[in-house]
This record gives C-alpha cells, sequence and structure tokens, in this order.
C-alpha cells in the first residue's frame, strides 16, 4: 500500500499517496533505512529528483509567507538593525542647538546681551562598542526566532500533511471494499440464478454495496477537508501534495540522521541567541554609569551701555554624575533578564532531549506495529482467498464469507494506519531533532 512519505524530505519531492491494489503481502520494516511501501503490486520505491525536493519546501515557504508571527519576528528584527545607525553616528545622540538674547529695562538699545550655542552628546568609554553587541546580538535572536518559527510552522505543516495522507489511506480501502463487494455479489449473483443459494442472501451482497459505497461517499469527503485545510495552512500551494508524472514512488522518506547535535536544535539556538542578548545588554549596562557627557561651543555678543562690548567664544561642558540611584535598578533589571534567559536555555536543552527521547520510542513502536499490520493483513488476504475459493464450491454461505470479508476490511484497515502512523512517528522524530525541509 502507498503512503505517502515523511513530510521532510532533503532531496526529494512529497507526492500524495495514490491508490494501488491492496498488496497481499508486507514486507516487515527495519528501523534504520526510510520506511518503504510494501506489497508486491505495487512498483517499489524510486528515488526522486531534486528539483522534485523543494514541494514541501516551497509548501513551507508560502506558509511562512502569510504567517502573522513570522512578519512580526521580520519586523522586529528591522527595528534591532535599524539601531545600527546609532552605532555609526560619531555621536550617541541629537546635537543641540540653543540660544537666548537679553536686553536692559531702560530702554531700547541702551543694553543688549546675546548667546548662541551648539552641543552635542559624548559617547563614553567603551559604550560604542557595547551598544554594537547588543544590536548584533539582538539581530541573531531574531534571525533564530525566525527559523525557530519555521521549524513551528513545518510542524503543522507535516500534520496537516499526514492528516492528507490518513484520508488517502481510508479513500483507498474504501474504494477497495467497494470493488471487492462488488465483486463478490457477481459470485452471489450468478448462484442466486443457478438456484444454488437463496434470493436472501443476495440482499446481503446489496447491503454490504451499499454500506461500501457510504463508506467510500465519507472517505471522499474526508479527502477534501483536508487537501482544503493543507490549503489554508499554505495559502493554496500544494506543491508537496502534486503528484510528478503520475507516479507512486516513495517521495524521498528522510531517514534519521546517523549523529545529530542537539545544539543545533532551533529552540536551543533560539535560547542560546536570547541569552547572548541578556548578556550583551548587562554589558552596555556596565559600560554607561551614567548619561553621556555633553560639549559645546557657544558665542556670546555684548553691545550699548555694558562693562565690555564686542563678541566672545567659549565651551561649555556638563558632565552628569554617575548615583547608585540611577545605577543599581538598571543592573538589576539586566541581572533578572540574564537569569530569565539562562533558565530558559536549560529549559529548552531539557525540553528537546525528551521530545526527542519520546519520538525515538514512537518511531520504534511504529515500525514493530506496522510490521505486525503487515502480517496481519497478508493472513486476512489468505483466509479471503480460502473463503471466496469454498463459496464457489458451495461450501460455505454468502453470511459466512462476508463475515471473513470482514475480517479483511479491518486487517487492511488497520495497515493503513500502521502505514501512515509510521510515516507520521518518523516525520515527529525529523520535527524533534529540530530538522525542517
Amino acid at each position: 500500500m502507498a503512503v505517502p512519505p515523511e513530510a521532510n524530505p532533503p532531496a526529494t519531492t512529497l507526492r500524495p499517496p495514490q491508490l494501488a491494489p491492496a498488496p497481499r503481502r508486507a514486507e516487515r520494516p527495519r528501523e534504520a533505512p526510510p520506511l518503504q511501501p510494501s506489497g508486491p503490486r505495487t512498483s517499489p520505491p524510486m528515488a526522486v529528483s531534486p528539483i522534485e525536493a523543494s514541494g514541501l519546501a516551497r509548501d513551507l515557504d508560502a506558509a511562512l509567507s502569510i504567517d502573522a508571527a513570522a512578519r512580526a519576528i521580520q519586523g522586529q528584527r528591522e527595528a534591532v538593525r535599524s539601531r545600527d545607525a546609532l552605532v555609526r553616528s560619531p555621536i550617541p545622540g541629537s546635537p543641540l542647538l540653543g540660544g537666548d538674547f537679553r536686553s536692559d529695562a531702560r530702554g531700547p538699545g541702551r543694553a543688549n546681551e546675546w548667546n548662541v550655542e551648539v552641543a552635542a552628546p559624548l559617547w563614553l568609554p567603551g559604550q560604542r562598542g557595547a551598544l554594537a553587541g547588543t544590536v548584533n546580538a539582538g539581530v541573531e535572536e531574531q534571525e533564530r526566532r525566525l527559523a525557530l518559527r519555521r521549524l513551528e510552522l513545518a510542524g503543522l505543516l507535516r500534520d496537516a500533511y499526514w492528516a492528507v495522507g490518513a484520508a488517502e489511506s481510508e479513500l483507498r480501502v474504501a474504494r477497495n471494499r467497494l470493488a471487492t463487494a462488488r465483486d463478490i455479489g457477481r459470485d452471489v449473483q450468478r448462484r442466486v440464478e443457478l438456484g444454488d443459494i437463496a434470493q436472501t442472501e443476495a440482499l446481503l451482497t446489496r447491503n454490504e454495496e451499499l454500506a461500501a459505497t457510504l463508506d467510500l461517499t465519507r472517505a471522499e469527503a474526508a479527502v477534501a477537508a483536508a487537501h482544503a485545510a493543507y490549503r489554508t495552512l499554505t495559502g493554496g500551494s500544494e506543491a508537496a501534495l502534486q503528484s510528478a508524472g503520475g507516479s507512486t514512488g516513495l517521495a524521498g522518506a528522510r531517514s534519521e540522521p546517523a549523529m545529530m547535535d542537539a545544539a543545533t536544535h532551533p529552540a536551543i539556538r533560539t535560547a542560546e541567541a536570547a541569552l547572548a542578548t541578556a548578556e550583551a545588554r548587562a554589558r552596555l549596562v556596565r559600560a554607561t554609569p551614567m548619561d553621556n557627557p555633553e560639549l559645546g561651543v557657544f558665542t556670546r555678543g555684548q553691545g550699548g551701555l555694558v562693562t565690555e562690548q564686542g563678541t566672545s567664544l567659549g565651551l561649555r561642558v556638563r558632565i552628569p554624575l554617575p548615583s547608585e540611584a540611577r545605577n543599581a535598578p538598571r543592573r538589576a533589571d539586566a541581572e533578572a533578564e540574564r537569569t530569565r534567559a539562562e533558565g530558559e536555555l536549560i529549559q529548552a536543552r531539557r525540553v528537546v532531549e525528551g521530545e526527542i527521547s519520546l519520538a525515538r520510542l514512537g518511531l520504534a513502536a511504529a515500525a514493530r506495529a506496522r510490521g505486525i499490520a503487515a502480517d496481519r493483513r497478508a493472513v486476512a488476504e489468505q483466509q479471503l482467498a480460502t473463503a471466496r475459493t469454498a463459496f464457489r464450491s458451495g461450501e460455505i454461505g454468502a453470511f459466512d464469507l462476508f463475515r471473513v470479508r470482514q475480517l479483511q476490511i479491518e486487517a487492511a484497515a488497520g495497515e493503513a494506519r500502521a502505514e501512515v502512523e509510521a510515516g507520521r512517528a518518523r516525520s515527529r522524530l525529523n520535527q524533534a531533532l529540530g530538522l525542517a525541509p
């Protein structure tokens, strides 16, 4: 039975499950290689070209482009990056322009004085480098947050993809059930016409056909709903669900990497970047124990009945003094942010390790269940073949035949679910490992 591949191909395109005849025997999968569809009547899986590999990646890019959270992160990244203009500036703020005019109260022209001043703040020692560090760390943090959001969207996309796969598998089972019911119905009708069995047994066949038709209708509706949910997530893109040339080959299920460094997981890297940003801000607080001093140049003019007449030039310096009332809250806030970021990093590492462990257990269990379901399906196929032979020879009636057929339907449905769950389990492992298309 062909099922959707793992929804995280590194170099292949994902295709939706294709309708295929029900296999009579499925091989028990090994744990190391990628999951492969089974069945002698299904062509063996084929590797697809790197051009087809971009299917899920294109869908993920489409989902990322319309995601509100991703857009907010991009906007925040640009806002942080804009602070680099201050780092490149020769002064840590805006220049000042001031002036005043004074006239004697004895009357116009008796005595006048005016002042014009131009001033600018000055960088404190180490302040510019510390500020540049916060900008670089902030941009890096937003970049890693965007990568983490991409992984989160990849998880949603994988769930939607495998929902389509599950619906397609149920549809295949329903179609196979209806086809077999009609085939058995023809055998029953021939025996009724020959007088071997009563007409009432033909009603049993008709009832089974109607039930199979109803299941098929429901399965078709479920497939349409799953496709609609997938398109809603991607904004209409279905590149990963479109088959290339109608082939039913496995579209590149990615196997588990032999070695995976947990430090490369986007969640851990994002937490590390948040801690680096907090530490950069703490360094900026230490580099700015007081407000920036100001240096100004002024000119003064005097005229009229004053002691000194003419124009003079001068320099003015304003140096704010550091105080504990100003610095203590800033140090405390910086330390609190650093402590919070450090705690989140520790928690992220623990959560990632736990998710990977659970995903590995789930994959092993799904692989075992898939093998058991394949064995059950093979036995049920043999039972059905034997029962149909016995029915044609008159050894059993239609009721016994349909009872065996019901066991085969349940086994086929169980194998279809096990196939999908095996692929979903590998997809969840890739998600836990932090692998995105």
